[in-house]
């Protein structure tokens, strides 16, 4: 058991921390900035996994979530955080027709449109209005339009594909999502202009086109500010990353950053030599997806020459006669800031909420290890 209310410092190591304030922060900032450009946010749940964090971006705002995995929503959905007309999307496309029977199980059982599908061909799509007729429901779908990775061709091949899935019974066609993926702003307007022309040549084929969705952390200002998206999908705001939090962005200092808000906290275990200092956390706590861990002592970042990553242990090197050296000692606590947030939290059973250097709570990362 942790005892709540008892210093972070007192936390055995490594424990996976999050500043409750500047999370919120996080949050304030960007429900703020969708009330101001009347833009829907769909968080994206693969960042975070955990069912109190859900809760909370819900009750900020958000029209509902977006899962990678079906396994993921399923545990999401389980945990009661859904109300109301919130419904969760599945962004990764299903090819296994127990996985297609399991994602329309769910509408029958919480509520038709509580989780939408997204799909790239044809096939899926009669997949699902089979399933759907068997139970009697609509299964309601989005397309997924390719920027790259999973989806189909902008413009013509995904207005056809509207005009099939309309044509099949047992589905009801809601819209399209086009993630640009975490670009530069010239690329993100240049995507999110082909997305909202394809949604445009749907409407025009006189079909319906309720939801087009885009927009990472790192674009969310931009796409979120586009005409015709109807919804942003960012996950990693409401953590940060880098020494100031500025997310993936745009390279440059600006004014949409948010505040780093998770870490890993961490104990120096080695200490015997003058050029390194050696912790017990290392890739099974963080992953290097976008490069290695900053270093945090004391709310400050600590200058040094190199953080390399081992299975269970961190090495911080120095140059010889660093002051920053000689500040660290053996049994210090200290915290590393992961490089990737989504892969980091997934290493972790608990997220420790942490307020003005005390335990608050302790979150379950509910979606942890949901592959499937």
């Amino acid at each position: 058991m942790y005892a709540i209310g008892e210093p972070v410092l007192e936390l055995e190591t490594p424990a996976l921390l999050l500043d409750l304030d500047n999370f919120q922060w996080n949050i304030d900032k960007m429900f703020k900035f969708a009330k101001m450009a009347g833009i829907n946010v769909r968080p994206h749940a693969k960042t975070f996994k955990a069912a109190a964090i859900c809760s909370k971006l819900l009750e900020a705002g958000a029209v509902g979530l977006m899962t990678q995995k079906l396994s993921e929503a399923e545990a999401l959905l389980n945990s009661g955080i859904l109300y109301g007309d919130k419904n969760i999307l599945i962004s990764q496309e299903l090819a296994d027709f127990k996985k297609i029977e399991k994602l329309v199980g769910m509408n029958v059982a919480m509520g038709e449109g509580k989780v939408l599908a997204s799909i790239e061909n044809i096939e899926e799509a009669e997949l699902l209005s089979k399933v759907a007729l068997k139970w009697g429901i609509r299964q309601h779908i989005i397309i997924e339009m390719s920027h790259g990775r999973c989806g189909t061709v902008p413009r013509k091949p995904t207005v056809d594909l509207a005009k099939k899935v309309v044509s099949l019974k047992g589905l009801k066609f809601r819209g399209i999502y086009g993630y640009e993926n975490p670009v530069d702003k010239e690329v993100a307007l240049e995507r999110d202009k082909v997305t909202v022309e394809t949604a445009n040549m749907i409407r025009e084929a006189g079909i319906e086109v309720e939801i087009v969705s885009a927009g990472s952390t790192g674009t969310y200002e931009v796409t979120g500010t586009y005409p015709g998206i109807t919804e942003i999908e960012p996950g990693s705001f409401v953590f940060g990353v880098g020494s100031e939090g500025t997310g993936y962005g745009f390279k440059t200092v600006n004014n949409v950053y948010f505040k780093s808000s998770l870490s890993v906290l961490t104990q120096v275990i080695g200490g015997n030599f003058s050029d390194r200092v050696v912790t017990d956390a290392g890739l099974k706590e963080m992953s290097e997806g976008f490069g290695t861990p900053l270093v945090r002592v004391d709310k400050k970042i600590l200058e040094c020459e190199e953080v390399r990553l081992s299975e269970e242990h961190g090495i911080i090197r120095f140059k010889e006669g660093s002051e920053a050296r000689k500040s660290l000692k053996w049994g210090q606590k200290i915290e590393f800031i992961p490089s990737h947030c989504c892969t980091c939290v997934n290493l972790h059973d608990n997220i420790f909420v942490v307020k003005e250097g005390r335990l608050a709570a302790v979150w379950p990362t509910t979606a942890r290890g949901k592959y499937q």
